[in-house]
C-alpha cells in the first residue's frame, strides 16, 4: 500500500467523526442546556527525511495521515429564552447544577462520591413526592436549611447564611400540601411618628368611660395639646387670653398667660375666680359634657355685663370680640311699684329677691324683706373714689351700703359704711325632676337656663312652658377642639395562628415644656378590634426637645392567661419620633410570631436561594440550588441526557486524577455565588452556533470528499503499478 491511500483513508475516517461530531450538534440545537462538542484533529506521526538533502537549512518530513486528537464540549453560554414553569431556572456564568439518580444521593463537593452528576439544563419541577427533579427524573441537589418538618413550614431565620454556606448538598423536597407553621407573638416592638398637629379620631372617644367623658380627664388636658383646623394652637407662642368686663361702672382687664396655667381645667379655675365668668364645655341635656368639645364662656350671674375676649391664644380658640352677657335682665327697682314674693330687682349692681310679703320699700332700707341674691357686678371699694349716700361696694369680698358723708373705709371703726352681707354670686344648678323649685329658680337643662315662673312642679324645663322660660343668655362659643391623637393597629397570633389586634390609642397630654409626653391606652382584642381579650394597660411615650423617646419601656399586655412584651418606642432599625412636618403614623413594626398560610409560591433569586411565599403574607428561604465549578470543564464526561459526570485518568502508570479537577462548590463562606448568577423562569439553549455549524459542515464534507479523491489517486496508481508488470 503506497503512503497516498493510508492518507487519504485515515483523511477520510477524521472527517468522517468531523461530520458525525457537527451533525449531533445541529442536531441538538434545540436542546436545552446541551454543550457543544468541538471536534479536534492532529497528525499521526512524522518522519525526517535527513537523506534528502542533508545540507539544506529547511527540514524535510513525511506525515502519514490524520487522526481524532479530541471532541471537547464547549464552554460558552447559550442564549437565555423565558419560561413559565415554576422551577424553570438557567445558569449564567461557570458552574454547573448538581443531580442525583435518587433521593438519598448527597454530595460534598471536598469528598466526591458516585452518583451524582452534573448539567446545564435547568428545566425542573417536582414529582408526586414534592422533590424537585429534572425531565430524567434525576434529583436536584442544593443545601436544605431543615426548615420543613413533616409537612409544615418551621421558621427560622437566624443561622441563615451560616447554613446556606455548607459544601454538602443533598435532594430538595417542597411538599404540595406545605403550609406555614402557626407561631405565637410574644414581642411586639412599634415605631410611631406622633404629629401634634393632627387629631385622626373623635377625641372624645379617648375620654370615654361607660360612654359618658370623664370630665377629670379632659379637664386636665393641656391646652397646648389642642388642635384647631388641623394645627396644633401653639399656646407657649400665643400663650395671652385677655378679658376685659364692663359692669357699667367700671372697666376691669384680666390678663391670663399660658404658664401661670397649663390645663382647660385651670384656666376654667382661674377665670371664675378672676372674673367670675364661667368657662366650660357645651353640656347635653344631662349635664354631660357633648361629644362636640366645644368651650363656652358665659356670665352665669343674674347681673348683665359687657365682655370683650382679646389675645392670641383665645384667637386661636376662636374665641373673640365683644358681647352683653347676662340671664335675667332684671329691672331695675321702682319704690312707686309694689312687689310680690319671689319678684326680683336690681338696684346698685346688686338683684334682691322679695322675701314673703309684698311691698314697696327698698332693699337698701328694709332688708329685712329683701333677700340679696347676687352682687358680682358691684366694683371694688377705691380708697380714692366719691362715694354717695346708698352707694354700694364690694369690700375684702364683703358688700358694703353708703350711709353717711364719712370718708374712712367700710372696715373702719365707726365706719360710715353698713355690711349688707358677704359678696355672692347666683349659683345655679342642674336641674333634677325629683326637686321642687320656687318661682324664679334658675336651674341648667339641655344645655340652656331657665327660670321657674309658675308654682307647679313636674314637668321638665323644655316643655313645661306653662312654669318654665328659657333664658338665653348670649355667650363666646370656641371652634369645634380635636386633642392631638393617634391610634395603631398591629396584628398578633396566638399559638393556633389566629389572627388577634393590639390597638394602641396615643394623646397628646402635654406639650408644655421642652418635653412632649403622649398617654397611650393599649389592648388586645380580637381579629375585628370589636372585643377586648385583656386588660386594658395605660403607659406613656415622652420625647425630649430633639425628638428622642426618654421612656417607652415595654409593658406586657395580657389575653387570657397568656401575655405579650410591648413596645412604642421603637422597631428594630427605628425610633419613634414626633415630627410635625409628617403625619402621623407607623414607620416600623418588629413582631414575632404568624399565623398559618398555605404554600402560593416558589421564588429562586439569583443567588440561588429557594424562597417560599406563604398565603399569610410570609416569604422565607427554604435552601439553595446547589452549583458547582470545575477548572476543567472539559475533562467532564458525557453520560446523555444532558449530564456530564467526571472522570479519572491515568499517564505512565501514575495514580489517577480527575480530569476535570476537584469541584469547586459554587458561594463563598458568606453564601453568595461566587463564578455566575441563577435566572429564574429562564432555561439556557443549546450553546451550538448554527452558523459556525453550517460552515463546518460544509468545510468537513469538501474534506472527507478530497480525501476520498485522493484514496482514489492512490489505488488508481496502484493499479497502474500492477498493470506494468504485465
Amino acid at each position: 500500500m503506497n503512503s497516498t491511500l493510508y492518507n487519504g483513508y485515515s483523511g477520510i475516517k477524521t472527517h468522517q467523526f468531523g461530520l458525525d461530531s457537527v451533525s449531533n450538534n445541529i442536531a441538538n440545537i434545540n436542546t436545552t442546556g446541551y454543550r457543544a462538542n468541538l471536534p479536534e484533529f492532529k497528525s499521526i506521526f512524522s518522519n525526517a527525511l535527513n537523506s534528502t538533502n542533508p545540507n539544506s537549512p529547511v527540514s524535510s518530513d513525511m506525515n502519514y495521515g490524520s487522526t481524532i486528537a479530541s471532541n471537547a464540549i464547549s464552554n460558552v453560554d447559550g442564549s437565555y429564552k423565558e419560561s413559565d414553569e415554576e422551577l424553570s431556572i438557567a445558569y449564567a456564568g461557570k458552574g454547573w447544577f448538581v443531580v442525583g439518580d435518587n433521593e438519598n444521593n448527597a454530595f460534598n463537593a471536598e469528598e466526591p462520591s458516585n452518583g451524582v452528576y452534573f448539567t446545564r439544563d435547568g428545566s425542573f419541577s417536582r414529582d408526586a413526592e414534592g422533590y424537585i427533579v429534572n425531565s430524567a427524573g434525576y434529583y436536584m441537589l442544593g443545601v436544605d436549611l431543615g426548615k420543613i418538618q413533616n409537612g409544615v413550614f418551621i421558621s427560622n431565620p437566624q443561622n441563615d447564611e451560616e447554613n446556606l454556606a455548607v459544601s454538602e448538598v443533598k435532594p430538595l423536597r417542597i411538599p404540595q400540601d406545605l403550609y406555614y407553621g402557626p407561631t405565637e407573638s410574644t414581642k411586639v416592638d412599634i415605631s410611631v411618628n406622633l404629629n401634634n398637629n393632627q387629631g385622626d379620631i373623635g377625641t372624645f372617644n379617648f375620654f370615654l368611660d361607660n360612654n359618658a367623658i370623664i370630665e377629670e380627664k379632659i379637664l386636665n388636658q393641656d391646652i397646648n395639646s389642642l388642635v384647631v383646623n388641623n394645627e396644633n394652637i401653639n399656646a407657649k407662642a400665643y400663650n395671652d387670653a385677655i378679658i376685659t368686663i364692663n359692669n357699667g361702672k367700671e372697666n376691669k382687664t384680666y390678663n391670663f398667660k399660658y404658664g401661670d396655667f397649663r390645663t382647660i381645667g385651670e384656666l376654667k379655675d382661674l377665670i371664675k375666680e378672676q372674673t367670675g365668668l364661667t368657662l366650660d364645655f357645651v353640656r347635653d341635656s344631662n349635664g354631660a359634657i357633648n361629644k362636640s368639645l366645644i368651650l363656652e364662656l358665659k356670665n352665669d350671674s343674674p347681673s348683665d355685663v359687657e365682655v370683650s375676649l382679646e389675645g392670641k391664644l383665645f384667637s386661636q380658640l376662636g374665641l373673640s370680640g365683644t358681647k352683653e352677657l347676662g340671664l335675667l335682665k332684671v329691672q331695675d327697682f321702682n319704690q312707686n311699684k309694689n312687689y310680690n314674693p319671689n319678684d326680683l330687682v336690681k338696684l346698685n349692681g346688686v338683684i334682691f329677691k322679695r322675701l314673703e310679703t309684698s311691698g314697696s320699700t327698698s332693699p337698701l332700707e328694709d332688708i329685712n324683706f329683701w333677700q340679696m341674691l347676687d352682687s358680682s357686678s358691684v366694683p371694688t371699694f377705691n380708697e380714692e373714689g366719691v362715694y354717695n349716700i346708698n352707694d354700694l361696694v364690694n369690700f375684702e369680698g364683703r358688700i358694703y351700703q353708703k350711709v353717711s358723708n364719712e370718708s374712712e373705709n367700710p372696715n373702719a371703726e365707726n365706719s360710715s359704711w353698713r355690711l349688707l352681707g358677704d359678696n355672692i354670686t347666683m349659683q345655679i344648678e342642674q336641674f333634677n325632676s325629683n326637686n321642687s323649685y320656687p318661682r324664679n329658680a334658675l336651674v341648667y337643662f339641655n344645655n340652656h337656663i331657665y327660670q321657674k315662673i309658675g308654682d307647679l312642679n313636674g314637668g321638665n324645663p323644655d316643655i313645661d312652658s306653662m312654669n318654665w322660660k328659657i333664658l338665653d343668655s348670649d355667650k363666646f362659643s370656641s371652634n369645634k377642639l380635636v386633642v392631638a391623637n393617634y391610634k395603631t393597629t398591629t396584628e398578633i397570633f396566638n399559638d393556633s395562628g389566629d389572627k388577634m389586634v393590639v390597638i394602641s390609642e396615643y394623646v397628646l397630654s402635654d406639650n408644655s415644656g421642652d418635653t412632649q409626653t403622649w398617654n397611650v391606652k393599649s389592648q388586645i382584642f380580637d381579629k375585628d378590634g370589636l372585643n377586648p381579650l385583656g386588660e386594658a394597660v395605660e403607659h406613656t411615650i415622652t420625647f425630649d426637645s430633639n425628638g428622642n423617646v426618654l421612656n417607652g419601656e415595654p409593658i406586657t399586655l395580657d389575653y387570657g392567661s397568656k401575655n405579650i412584651s410591648y413596645s412604642v418606642a421603637g422597631g428594630a432599625t427605628k425610633k419613634s419620633t414626633n415630627h410635625s412636618y409628617i403625619d402621623s403614623a407607623i414607620l416600623e413594626i418588629s413582631k414575632d410570631g404568624t399565623q398559618k398560610g398555605e404554600l402560593v409560591n416558589i421564588g429562586v433569586d439569583n443567588n440561588g436561594l429557594i424562597n417560599l411565599s406563604f398565603s399569610n403574607g410570609i416569604t422565607e428561604t427554604m435552601g439553595r440550588v446547589g452549583v458547582v465549578a470545575f477548572v476543567n470543564d472539559k475533562g467532564l464526561q458525557k453520560v446523555g441526557g444532558n449530564l456530564f459526570e467526571m472522570s479519572a485518568i491515568s499517564r505512565d502508570g501514575d495514580d489517577a486524577v480527575i480530569a476535570s479537577g476537584n469541584p469547586l462548590i459554587g458561594w463563598d463562606n458568606k453564601g453568595d455565588l461566587r463564578f455566575g448568577q441563577v435566572l429564574h423562569k429562564y432555561l439556557e439553549t443549546s450553546n451550538v452556533n448554527p452558523a459556525d455549524a453550517m460552515t463546518d459542515l460544509i468545510v468537513f464534507q469538501r474534506g472527507y470528499s478530497m480525501n476520498a479523491k485522493a484514496f482514489t489517486t492512490g489505488d488508481d496508481l496502484i493499479k497502474e503499478a500492477i498493470n506494468l508488470k504485465r
